[in-house]
């Protein structure tokens, strides 16, 4: 069942009151990034998720059970690894929706290789009334270079039938996700030519792009075969005129981060002060717990305390000390870095990069 206007309204409102919430210095998050597995079907060479040894995941009965007890939550991406490798991907959106009943947005993505798998467990997802709902296609390029980079002969064949059919669905929100590389950043418009092949009409504003991120307790591509590229600011001013103009706040959001994007690959740094363990935090499949994607830093696991109660301990609140004062690794990952432009705006939707 779709959610009702009188629902997604309540949802929207509290979304809003907890975004409030994190500027006036709140440390319940609005946002959980959840990893539900290590399990991969690529063989990506800047993602060594795949190479990692296999931990036990946690259940969705355990999942639902660590989530009502944050009822700040009103977003939750699921990722991995391969999401749908699990086979309980539908229970868990249940258990999700059972433990938050104000949730406003789910997103996750996925490689789109279990195509049949997919669009089954997303299209019962669509039944749940969560009032927004995204899935994000990872794309690495045209059919060479993405079968290349992701490690698996017919990779992109597979994830455009995933996309396709996804597209048609009602009640989801569709988009391909390119992360750039120094390898592919110079294949967009390659890119562009071979989906619009199969998929007439896609254009820049159905591609969310960011750039190659490194982290040692998730990727594991410390040592990866992959870099970020030096210049993406022709690929980045494209994107930003697809978007720019849109009152869709997906889009706002996106044309931010691209917008401060080529000051962060001067940088190295945030260009906006960042929210993680305030707007967003991190939990992997073990259940421990992180600021981030990025930064290795271990607060606590969820199957031994609450997670309010993790993000209460001292070594939480030093934690947020040391991201404020900007004491970090630094990034720009999108699992952040849109949760901060939301807990920062309206500056941030304006804010312009340091020349």
């Amino acid at each position: 069942m779709a959610a009702g206007p009188v629902q997604t309204l309540k949802a929207y409102a509290g979304l809003g009151a907890r975004i409030l919430g994190t500027r006036f210095g709140s440390t319940r998050p609005f946002k959980v990034t959840w990893m539900l597995t290590d399990r991969c079907d690529c063989r990506c060479t800047g993602c060594l998720i795949w190479q990692r040894d296999k931990r036990k995941e946690m259940s969705a009965a355990e999942i639902g059970a660590v989530l009502a007890g944050a009822p700040s939550l009103r977003w939750v991406n699921l990722t991995g690894g391969e999401p749908f490798l699990r086979d309980d991907m539908v229970a868990i959106a249940e258990a999700v929706r059972a433990a938050l009943p104000n949730l406003a947005v789910l997103d996750f993505p996925t490689t789109g290789q279990r195509t049949d798998v997919i669009v089954r467990d997303v299209e019962a997802m669509t039944k749940l009334g969560i009032p927004k709902l995204f899935v994000t296609c990872s794309i690495e390029g045209p059919p060479d270079i993405h079968d290349e980079l992701r490690g698996r002969p017919g990779a992109f064949d597979n994830m455009i039938r995933t996309y396709v059919a996804l597209r048609a669905m009602k009640g989801v929100d569709v988009y391909l996700g390119m992360t750039l590389t120094e390898r592919n950043a110079g294949s967009v418009d390659a890119m562009f030519e071979s989906v619009r092949e199969r998929v007439p009409g896609v254009d820049w504003s159905d591609v969310h792009f960011n750039v190659y991120t490194e982290s040692g307790h998730y990727y594991e591509n410390l040592d990866a075969d992959a870099r970020a590229p030096d210049d993406v600011q022709a690929v980045m001013e494209r994107a930003l005129r697809s978007r720019e103009g849109s009152w869709n706040p997906a889009d706002q959001i996106e044309a931010a981060y691209i917008r401060l994007l080529p000051e962060f690959l001067k940088t190295g740094r945030s260009p906006l002060p960042c929210k993680s363990l305030r707007a967003v935090v991190f939990i992997d499949s073990a259940g421990d717990v992180y600021p981030c994607t990025v930064w290795d830093r271990k607060l606590g696991n969820v199957k031994e305390q609450s997670l309010y109660d993790i993000l209460d301990t001292a070594e939480a609140e030093k934690t947020r000390e040391m991201i404020a004062a900007d004491d970090c690794p630094g990034c720009w990952s999108p699992c952040e870095a849109h949760p901060t432009i939301v807990a920062s705006a309206p500056e941030s939707l304006t804010k312009r990069p340091k020349k």
